[in-house]
């Protein structure tokens, strides 16, 4: 059984909205990054285009069912596009609206059945699963995302600037933005059902009692960017100090690093949501 422990959501900057999402329903959980707009006037009138994304995406995801095995759960993405999004987004099937526009996000969902867990996923969330008998499972990334990101943000010139305002910066990220959900290019999950199609899939087993950690990039850096923790010591970290401590020592290294000197990074704090589930 796939049962709730914890949850955290942080946002990045608290003037600003939450673009993250996370849930759980029956023995299927996920995590939802929206990826932060690269525009100042959102297409979709709310607040942000990516939160809008994110959080249709995760009420839509409330309502599925039968999401109980891999071809579920890939059904569950087209169906969140094509029942409960895309009626909503006429100006996403607009020629004039540039690709680096559309809303993306990333979205990790996982459904376990008895000791085994099955997932899928688009874009760069992370799962790290840790078993009764010790065994680490680290799904998720692509692994090297945020040394990437760190590569292409040490690149600033104009790091002290508001992100919207360093025009070279913005520039190459919206190249890279377009560049995605495409014959041949890298997925993420988007209004184009397609992208289903696109998803990676995986599984693997553990022993129970054992606990699942499901999160955004922002809140994985603490393994994946900061090197505080390896996998297995997040989760155990997660248990035994539980979400919130994590969250405050997340911060911590941030605001101690605000200027980015030590961890290049685009902002100095991302949104983070983490969900911690137990499997018996």
């Amino acid at each position: 059984m796939l049962t709730f422990v914890e949850a955290i959501s942080l946002a990045g900057d608290r003037a600003k909205q939450n673009d993250d999402a996370c849930g759980f329903v029956d023995s299927c959980a996920w995590v939802i990054d929206g990826a932060t707009d690269l525009h100042e006037e959102p297409l979709t009138r709310q607040a942000s285009d990516a939160a809008w994304l994110a959080h249709r995406l995760n009420a839509a995801l409330y309502c599925m069912r039968g999401a109980n095995h891999q071809p579920g759960l890939r059904e569950a993405i087209a169906r969140a596009i094509t029942e409960h999004l895309g009626p909503e987004a006429s100006w996403y099937f607009k020629e004039d609206t540039p690709k680096w526009r559309h809303p993306i996000a990333s979205l990790l969902m996982l459904y376990a059945d008895d000791g085994d867990i099955y997932g899928i996923d688009l874009g760069d969330c992370r799962v790290f699963a840790l078993g009764a008998d010790g065994a680490v499972h680290v799904v998720g990334g692509p692994d090297d995302a945020a040394d990437e990101e760190s590569k292409s943000a040490a690149l600033q010139t104009d790091a002290h600037k508001p992100l919207l305002d360093r025009h070279d910066t913005i520039a190459k990220l919206r190249d890279a933005r377009a560049s995605l959900n495409r014959p041949g290019a890298r997925w993420t999950f988007c209004l184009d059902p397609a992208c289903a199609d696109h998803a990676r899939t995986w599984s693997f087993k553990l022993t129970r009692p054992a606990h699942i950690l499901l999160m955004t990039d922002g809140f994985s850096a603490l393994t994946d960017r900061y090197r505080a923790y390896d996998a297995g010591g997040l989760v155990r970290a997660a248990l035994s100090g539980g979400l919130q401590e994590l969250g405050r020592e997340l911060r911590a290294i941030e605001n101690e690093d605000a200027g980015a000197a030590k961890h290049p990074r685009f902002k100095k704090s991302d949104d983070a949501t983490a969900l911690l589930m137990r499997l018996t």
